[in-house]
């Protein structure tokens, strides 16, 4: 005979304040394989304390619980888990049904536990729930249902993973007599046909009266065992043998090994718990049941083995994206303040990112391998006594000379003089005795140094084809204006065209030019004069014919052979003491400024999403507090700490995972939104040739949603560090 649980000398008490309370004192119990035996006591008699250390849902305070070998009252938490997970079924008063589930998907929850697969823990359940007369509800939720229906779900999943032992704490407490008698009778079926133990707590006697054995406690001790076994006739029989069969089909009493039975084989003698100074009590001999028989079709193994398994990851997954939808709106809230986040970081990191692929492009399109060369000034002579704000003293100016020098360098192939025009002169061109008020660009003499400005040519050339450094180029607008009946423009290009400039004070003169070029881009007023032209008007302006021999050149731009000779011509530069400085450092420079922009612009999103972190734990604090029932339903079906710790995380980084999805898709529009205003806003200045300003590359868009979720994560730490720790018992009696 198999000793499945042992009590010896358990004690379990309860700290209040300052006072002690002894739930149990010394309690002694065997309870055999197979029995089914009732805890019946008054309130705070210590009934249901006993069933939480029996389920491993607490622990003693001193005294030994064995149960089949295992030591429940020295082991650790990883072993009280595998004993709920895979030795008890629980069947609680209150059903403790998960709302949000079918009666499947609740009885299935013991198997989703253990690892085994959707497919197979669904059909297991499925043929469960047939057993116990429910397979019309498989798919109903509990509030489909009546009591006796969710009690008998109840039955079911706690009898799913093939358990050894079933602990009910009032089972019939919810139900009406009628339904009471259904379930117990379906119990005492189950405990009869399975051979499982069976334990309930009660305070009804009648329920009581279904049991093996009646365990009475009060005050945290065992007062009274009742010994009422209903012997089979099979089994009667060659007991019966010693007194004949006539004695018991005429109503005569009979005795088996000391107890007194009637002739339907019911106890009728009770027999007295009698207290001993030693503590111990009596154990009476009952017949043994019929041992636990695994059930060859059962998913798991027998109880006798735990299983390994654990809650696999998309298990996780599936309960935390389920939960999310128990409180919607609060969660959309929630994850809106995650959106919040991500739309500013992603909106504002895309512009830094699209105005530095532009500068990139930009500079790319002049060439990295050239070189700007500047005059030389004197630093510290800034201008005399009368005027210190006077520009510093030109010390090497830009010379035509200097540029045949420049030229004569081996690593250098091209050199453009830079010219630019005063400030606020009046230019119109004359075109077959017309005047057309015009603007000269700021393109120095050459457009293809011009950032955000095409140079796709419609007719002839422009300043960037052919090294040409003399000539007129106009936009398709002026060109039309200049046109004749029947003319195309490739008829205007060679054209004479006049340069008509005046100075503030009334004198004007007209400079002779050619119309060398029609190209894309610039605006109807706009036009772009060679360094000759600029020369001229410019030595006319200042009233100094030598002007470039004087003043020289704005500055140079040095093209190398490549972009590794680019060293070599600012070494050749720096000699002849001018001031040189490639593109490529430039552009390095550049990149650095704007680096450190999109840096303090995704600060601004960061902090966005520190905000939103506050209300997903804020959210998750919530959602503990609401189904701290729930936690204790998981623990007591066999959920690790762990696992709990790793659903609520999971939910929190789902809510950051969704907000980041929405952020990263609304901050795409808000981009594109903002490119599209200024981009025409750059076009009514005059300014074309405008890529994308808002660029999200995939390292942008999948480092929002990480960040996002990572951002639910750790804001999800502390609440699921918190439920993990909730003690089960506890978290049972939870309202």
């Amino acid at each position: 005979m198999s000793e499945t649980i042992k009590l010896q000398t358990l004690t379990r008490e309860f700290q209040r304040g300052q006072m002690t309370v002894q739930a149990l004192k010394g309690v002694d119990l065997t309870i055999q394989s197979g029995e089914f035996v009732a805890l019946v006591g008054p309130s705070g008699s210590g009934k249901s304390t006993l069933m939480n250390l029996l389920g491993g849902l607490d622990r003693p305070s001193a005294g030994e619980l064995w149960l089949d070998g295992l030591a429940l009252h020295d082991a650790n938490e990883k072993q009280l888990t595998a004993h709920r997970r895979d030795r008890v079924g629980f069947i609680f008063q209150s059903f403790n049904l998960l709302p949000k589930l079918t009666a499947v998907e609740n009885v299935a929850i013991p198997l989703m536990l253990a690892g085994v697969s959707k497919a197979e823990r669904q059909q297991h359940a499925a043929e469960m729930l047939q057993k116990v007369g429910l397979g019309h509800r498989l798919d109903h939720f509990p509030t489909e249902m009546s009591g006796g229906e969710q009690q008998r779900t109840a039955v079911a999943r706690a009898l799913i993973n093939n358990p050894a032992l079933i602990l009910a704490d009032e089972p019939t407490g919810n139900l009406d007599s009628k339904t009471g008698d259904e379930v117990m009778d379906l119990l005492q079926k189950l405990n009869k046909e399975q051979g499982i133990t069976l334990i309930v707590v009660t305070h009804d006697n009648e329920v009581a009266d279904y049991a093996d054995r009646i365990v009475k406690l009060r005050d945290g001790e065992i007062v009274e065992i009742e010994e009422k076994t209903v012997v089979e006739t099979a089994v009667a029989e060659p007991v019966l043998a010693g007194i004949g069969a006539q004695g018991a089909e005429r109503g005569e009493a009979y005795l088996v090994n000391g107890v007194q039975y009637s002739n339907d084989h019911s106890q009728t003698t009770p027999i007295p718990y009698p207290s001993t100074s030693s503590g111990q009590v009596p154990q009476s001999p009952i017949p043994s049941p019929q041992s636990p028989v695994p059930n060859p079709q059962s998913p798991i193994p027998s109880p006798q083995s735990p299983t390994t398994n654990r809650l696999s990851f998309r298990d996780i997954a599936q309960t935390a994206y389920r939960n999310l939808g128990r409180r919607p709106i609060r969660n959309i809230l929630t994850a809106g303040g995650v959106i919040i986040g991500i739309v500013t970081l992603v909106a504002m990191v895309s512009f830094g990112v699209g105005v530095q692929r532009e500068i990139q492009r930009n500079f790319e399109t002049i060439g990295l391998e050239n070189v700007f060369v500047n005059p030389s000034f004197d630093g510290e002579n800034t201008g005399d006594g009368f005027d210190p704000f006077a520009a510093p003293s030109l010390v090497q100016p830009i010379t035509p000379d200097i540029v045949e020098q420049i030229e004569s360098f081996d690593e250098v192939d091209l050199v453009t003089p830079i010219l630019s025009l005063p400030s606020g002169i009046d230019i119109n061109v004359v075109y077959d005795g017309i005047e057309y008020p015009i603007r000269v660009s700021d393109g120095f003499g050459e457009s293809r140094f011009s950032f955000f400005e095409t140079n796709e040519t419609v007719a002839g050339q422009t300043f960037g084809e052919n090294n040409a450094d003399s000539g007129v180029v106009i936009g398709p607008e002026l060109a039309d204006l200049l046109l004749s009946t029947g003319q195309s423009y490739d008829d205007l290009i060679g054209a004479n065209i006049s340069l008509l400039v005046r100075l503030p004070r009334g004198e004007s003169t007209t400079f002779d030019s050619t119309l060398m070029g029609i190209r894309e881009g610039a605006g109807r007023s706009t036009i772009d004069l060679g360094v000759d032209e600029r020369a001229d008007i410019k030595a006319w302006w200042f009233n100094d014919p030598n002007i470039l021999e004087n003043e020289g050149y704005d500055f140079l731009t040095v093209q190398a052979v490549d972009i590794n000779s680019a060293t070599a011509v600012i070494n050749q530069v720096d000699a002849l003491n001018l001031e040189s400085q490639s593109l490529g450092a430039i552009l390095e420079v550049a990149n650095q400024v704007l680096s450190l922009m999109q840096a303090l612009l995704g600060s601004v999103g960061g902090l966005a999403l520190l905000v939103a972190a506050l209300g997903v734990a804020n959210t998750m604090m919530m959602a503990i507090y609401e189904r701290t029932r729930e936690i204790g339903v998981l623990k007591a079906l066999g959920a690790s700490a762990g696992e709990i710790r790793k659903m609520f995380t999971t939910e929190a980084a789902l809510i950051g995972f969704i907000g980041g999805v929405f952020g990263l898709i609304f901050g795409i529009l808000l981009g594109r939104l903002v490119n599209f205003i200024g981009q025409r806003f750059l076009l009514a200045e005059g300014v074309t040739g405008v890529g994308n300003l808002s660029v999200v590359p995939p390292w942008l868009a999948l480092g929002a949603i990480a960040f996002a979720a990572f951002i639910g994560v750790v804001a999800g730490l502390y609440p699921a560090a918190r439920a993990a720790r909730l003690d089960p018992v506890t978290a049972l009696r939870h309202e």
